[in-house]
């Protein structure tokens, strides 16, 4: 395989981070020297496959749960820093709407919702409690299936899919088009400056990384994200950790939310946020 260059700051310096295999086909994620971002090289579906072909019956009370109570805190942080940054309430596009949890809250709080999913099944579950989502992958699409244009909008969201993106430079101009001068692109990802210990960690433990490059394409680190929105037309007004997702109580778990609030200031954070404004 040629080496290519970092798909965000276009350095050759790329060193090979880990390899996971998934039916039978071989994925590598290599690690860039200089803004630190780790990315999958090599063919990856544009769209992932297996997310596209939910069906009903997989949308399980496992399955709602990890898109609504799970993030519950990490959607109020969201409002607090919406608040602290003049965005107490307005109108909010989320791409990647799942099964609209985030579009529950937003609208709860006061917020106008609507959205995207890629995934069919998903966007109609939303669009149950929704009228505004719609089946897209793209802001053309979306608003084809909506039969009418978009305003423009105070807030747009990401929660948990800039990762899948495997082109994140069109999609940043969308946003930009779409954003009101003063508006707000909000987005939360999995950190990456922890992935070398989990491998390390999981192959002394005789199991793979578990980090399902086929899927996660990119893991940023807050250099990697500060630089991709920069580069791409907006200017970070903050860039954090965003607090640890909700799960079932334990010791375990409470060591688990301990580690991740003392991390989250670093940038080995396991979850990061970022808030841009479009540079006019």
């Amino acid at each position: 395989m040629s080496a290519p260059n970092c798909a965000i700051c276009g350095s050759p310096r790329l060193a090979f981070a880990f390899a996971e295999s998934d039916r039978g086909q071989r994925f590598e994620q290599r690690r860039c020297g200089d803004c630190g971002v780790s990315q999958t090289v090599g063919d990856v579906a544009a769209v992932s496959p297996d997310y596209v072909r939910l069906t009903a019956e997989d949308l399980s009370d496992d399955h709602r749960f990890l898109q609504t109570k799970h993030k519950l805190a990490a959607f109020r942080q969201w409002h607090g820093l919406m608040q602290a940054h003049g965005k107490p309430g307005g109108r909010v596009l989320d791409i990647g709407c799942g099964v609209g949890g985030f579009l529950d809250f937003a609208g709860a709080a006061g917020y106008q919702v609507q959205g995207f999913d890629a995934s069919d099944v998903q966007a109609a579950s939303a669009r149950e409690r929704h009228p505004l989502v719609r089946n897209a992958i793209s802001f053309d699409a979306y608003r084809a299936a909506l039969g009418q244009d978009v305003p423009l909008l105070d807030m747009v969201t990401m929660w948990d899919v800039f990762e899948h993106i495997r082109e994140p430079q069109p999609l940043l101009a969308d946003i930009r088009k779409h954003l009101a001068p003063d508006g707000l692109f909000f987005l939360s990802i999995p950190g990456g400056g922890l992935n070398g210990a989990k491998v390390a960690i999981r192959k002394l433990l005789g199991k793979p990384p578990g980090l399902i490059p086929w899927e996660h394409v990119f893991y940023h680190v807050p250099k990697s994200l500060e630089k991709v929105l920069v580069d791409n037309g907006f200017d970070v007004v903050a860039l954090g950790g965003t607090v640890p997702y909700e799960r079932a109580p334990s010791l375990g778990e409470s060591v688990r939310q301990g580690v991740q609030k003392l991390i989250a200031p670093t940038s080995l954070a396991l979850q990061l946020y970022a808030i841009a404004r479009p540079r006019r």
